[in-house]
């Protein structure tokens, strides 16, 4: 038999397998203790149910479930293998190693709490080395599995980053939009920021300054995570400009105020 067809005809089997096993059977279980939002704890077997948007408990040869409303902590008994040495890697830019650690974490911990934190390592991951279709690809499958992440700062900047690199301007615009105003302060700064962004992609820097980068500086001077990607940002956006004594005004206040960020590090370079 010609050896192409004959790869068709296995690949075309294991995909039909794939199909006859439901979902909710090939995701992992794991020991772990569910606090539910009323203060009962449930100690078992768990795994997610995507189809009910449940957790399925088994414990003593008995079987439970629980919506995702009503839990309020997952505590695993065991963290993922190399998840903590992957999230190193990437703080220190070590992507191409940490990735496929944290492809798995992402895979075979669904709503599980690692995969949350592995997602978004792994977006930033692929976004460092020119994987951005990637990136949005995992971040969109985060939000369909909980729609709540958009709404967590550090998660959303940067799936708003890959959204940007993927010129999905109209999707960009109305998540940041929702964000700034009816988000919690953090999410609305982070918000800013991205839109300063997008204004700086189209060549729009007094836009980038007035509706981003300045609000944020000026505006919300209480998120202190933020000020050094503002600050740094309104540089170059003052730079662009040609706004010189602006743009040193700021300098100053990077590296007097935050000096051990990255974003005066990046000044320095």
């Amino acid at each position: 038999m010609n050896n192409k067809i004959y790869r068709n005809m296995i690949a075309g089997l294991a995909v039909f397998t794939v199909m006859l096993v439901p979902w909710q059977s090939v995701l992992a279980r794991h020991e772990a203790t569910i606090v539910l939002t009323s203060g009962r704890r449930a100690e078992g077997v768990v795994r997610y149910l995507p189809a009910s948007r449940s957790y399925e408990i088994t414990a003593r040869g008995a079987t439970t479930e629980v919506r995702v409303d009503e839990v309020a902590e997952i505590m695993l008994s065991q963290q993922p293998e190399g998840l903590q040495q992957a999230l190193q890697d990437v703080a220190r830019q070590r992507y191409q190693q940490a990735i496929p650690v944290l492809s798995r974490v992402v895979e075979n911990y669904t709503m599980m709490g690692p995969d949350r934190e592995a997602a978004q390592a792994l977006m930033q991951a692929y976004l460092r080395t020119g994987r951005s279709s990637d990136a949005l690809r995992t971040g969109e499958t985060m939000i369909r599995r909980d729609a709540r992440l958009e709404r967590r700062p550090a998660f959303a900047s940067v799936y708003w980053e890959a959204l940007l690199e993927e010129e999905r301007v109209s999707t960009l615009r109305t998540s940041i939009s929702t964000a700034i105003q009816s988000g919690p302060r953090d999410l609305a700064a982070v918000g800013l920021l991205r839109r300063g962004d997008l204004e700086m992609r189209e060549g729009r820097h007094r836009e980038a300054l007035i509706d981003g980068y300045l609000r944020v500086v000026l505006l919300f001077r209480d998120v202190a995570d933020v000020q050094p990607e503002a600050l740094y940002k309104a540089i170059r956006a003052h730079e662009a400009l040609n706004e010189v004594n602006y743009a040193e005004r700021w300098r100053q206040q990077l590296l007097s105020g935050h000096a051990t960020s990255e974003f005066a590090q990046r000044l320095r370079d």
